[in-house]
Parts: C-alpha cells; sequence; structure tokens
C-alpha cells in the first residue's frame, strides 16, 4: 500500500502530465529536495516532448483542424490546412483574436455541437453552414472532440469544406428528376407524380386533369435546320409552359417532342382554358432560327381513372384529334 508522501507526489506529477494545475502546497513542501526536483525535471521534460510531437502531428494533419475554448470560441491553435482553407476562402491573417463564433453562420448549430460535447465529449459529421471572412458560405462537415488543456475545457474541431460534394449530389439528384435538355421534370418523375395525384383524386374527390403538348412539324425543322436547332425550340418550349403555369402546377418532357402539364385541383374546362392560352402564345412568339411555331395539345381529366395510362391514353387520343383537325388546336377526351 502507497504511503500518503507517494500517493501526494504521484497526484502531483500527473497533474502535470495532465497539463492541470499542480498543488502549490506540494511544490513548497518538496521544492528543494534534489530527489523531486530531478523528477519533476523528467516529467516536464516528457511532458514538453509529447507536446511537440503532438504539435508536430497537429500541424501536419491533412484535414483542416483548429483548438478553440469551449465556451467563449477563442481560437487558441490551427493547422496548415486549415490556414489553407481559410486563405483559399479569401482570409489571408488569422491570429489569436479571431473567434470562432464569426466563422460560424449557424450559430445554433455550433451551440448544438457544444451541447453534444458537454453530454458525450465528442460530435462526428454535423454540417454546419461557414462563414468565412469575405462573407461567403461554404458548406463545412465537422466532427470535434473535448479535450482538457491546462486545466480549462477546449475544442479539438475538423472543418472539411464539401462544399463541392453538395454542389455535385444535388446536381446528381436533380438529374434524376429532370430532362437533361430542358431541365423541366422527365417521364419517371411525371409518371411518379401521376400516381400520385390519382390516388389524392381517389381519396379526397378532388378533381385534377393533364394537358399533353405535341410541337408541330419538329421532325421537318429538324430536318431542315438540324437537331440543334430543334433542341433550341424544344429548351424555349419548356420555359414559356413554366412561364404559364401556376407553381403548384407540374410541367415535365413526356417524349421527343411532347410536354405534360398536370394540374391539380383543375377540372376539365379549367385545363381547355390554359391550353388554349398557351396555344395562343406559341402561335404569337418569333421563334427566330425557324419563325413562327405551332403546337397541337390534347386535354384529359380525372374520372374514377384507375390508372395514369388510362388518362395518358385518353390525352393521347385527344391530341391526335387536334393533330387530325389541322394542327394548332386543343382538343378534350
Amino acid at each position: 500500500m502507497l504511503n500518503a508522501e507517494i500517493r501526494e507526489l504521484l497526484k502531483y506529477l500527473k497533474n502535470i502530465v495532465a497539463e492541470e494545475k499542480p498543488d502549490n502546497d506540494v511544490l513548497e513542501k518538496y521544492g528543494k529536495d534534489p530527489d523531486f526536483i530531478e523528477l519533476d525535471e523528467i516529467v516536464r521534460g516528457i511532458r514538453s516532448a509529447c507536446k511537440k510531437h503532438f504539435e508536430m502531428i497537429f500541424d501536419l494533419f491533412p484535414d483542416p483542424t483548429i483548438i478553440t475554448t469551449m465556451e467563449d470560441g477563442k481560437l487558441l491553435a490551427y493547422n496548415r490546412a486549415f490556414l489553407k482553407l481559410i486563405q483559399t476562402r479569401g482570409k489571408g491573417i488569422i491570429d489569436e483574436s479571431a473567434n470562432i463564433r464569426d466563422l460560424y453562420f449557424e450559430l445554433d448549430k455550433r451551440e448544438q455541437l457544444i451541447a453534444e460535447l458537454k453530454r458525450t465529449g465528442v460530435s462526428e459529421n454535423m454540417e454546419i453552414m461557414v462563414n468565412d471572412a469575405n462573407n461567403d458560405m461554404f458548406v463545412g462537415l465537422v466532427s470535434a472532440q473535448a479535450i482538457n488543456i491546462e486545466g480549462e475545457p477546449h475544442i479539438l474541431s475538423v472543418i472539411r469544406d464539401i462544399t463541392e460534394i453538395k454542389r455535385l449530389q444535388e446536381e446528381i439528384a436533380q438529374l434524376s428528376i429532370k430532362d437533361k435538355l430542358t431541365q423541366v421534370f422527365n417521364r419517371p418523375k411525371l409518371d411518379e407524380f401521376l400516381q400520385c395525384e390519382l390516388e389524392r383524386a381517389e381519396r379526397t374527390a378532388a378533381p385534377f386533369a393533364i394537358i399533353l403538348v405535341d410541337v408541330d412539324s419538329l421532325r421537318s425543322i429538324n430536318d431542315a435546320y438540324g437537331n440543334p436547332v430543334g433542341d433550341d425550340l424544344l429548351v424555349a418550349i419548356a420555359a414559356m409552359l413554366k412561364e404559364n403555369v401556376r407553381v403548384t402546377d407540374i410541367v415535365g418532357r413526356w417524349s421527343g417532342e411532347e410536354f405534360l402539364i398536370i394540374l391539380p385541383d383543375t377540372d376539365e374546362k379549367g385545363a381547355f382554358t390554359l391550353a388554349e392560352k398557351i396555344r395562343t402564345i406559341v402561335e404569337a412568339t418569333d421563334f427566330k432560327a425557324v419563325g413562327k411555331l405551332t403546337a397541337s395539345f390534347g386535354v384529359s381529366a380525372y374520372r374514377k381513372d384507375l390508372l395514369p395510362a388510362t388518362l395518358i391514353s385518353r390525352a393521347h387520343g385527344a391530341r391526335n384529334r387536334a393533330k387530325e383537325k389541322g394542327r394548332n388546336r386543343v382538343e378534350c377526351q
């Protein structure tokens, strides 16, 4: 069993290694003892060597890393990767007077991070919008660890700039639902919307209708002017459709020269009125490369249809009748 004197010395040395405040009474009691002085110097030397080793690893760590005080967010240290990140974002000089609160755009997220650190000691992969010195925002993926420095709580944080990753994720998500050329919804997404509206109509008895828009003579335009001109026309038509529908309406590309408009809470009369409005706009527009252009429209309203295909089939039938009657018409079925 260790006696009280040895336990007292071990506690003192432990505090030095842990960078906590040592007991001054012990220092006064043994401060002139040669063996104590030698042991104290050895322990402090070991701590100093460990600190230098940590600082070297900290500085060479490949991810942007900082150490801040827990409560007031004062910046205590940062590594080369963090400096490079900040310089890339437009800030060239940072010093210890900087407050990490100035970096966080979402301060509530920082408070959430601190609360988690106090509860568990660690926080992993929290997305925080970071506001740099130029007031430009980027998405930071923050992982943090609560650490103790000289008896005070601090935070060791790794901040990765994932702005480009998030942008690519959003781009991939958009590609999965949008037509690449016209940037309106693609057919798979239209199928999904149709099914949802049919189910809603079955459940609530709310009306809804669709408009099938077919650009007249697009194949002849492609043959005469080339596919790039035809593509430009489709982009222009898509933009025109989006500009002339409600926020709640859905516009998508159904096939090569066909667009589909889904109109929630709209009966056949309302869909016909909108289709006629769009028809006159298309007819009156000068499309520059090809001049005037027309489109044929097929309108179909929900009538206890059990499948989206039934509704689409009726819209196609109406569109075909518009074509047969000379094009540039709106027909219902």
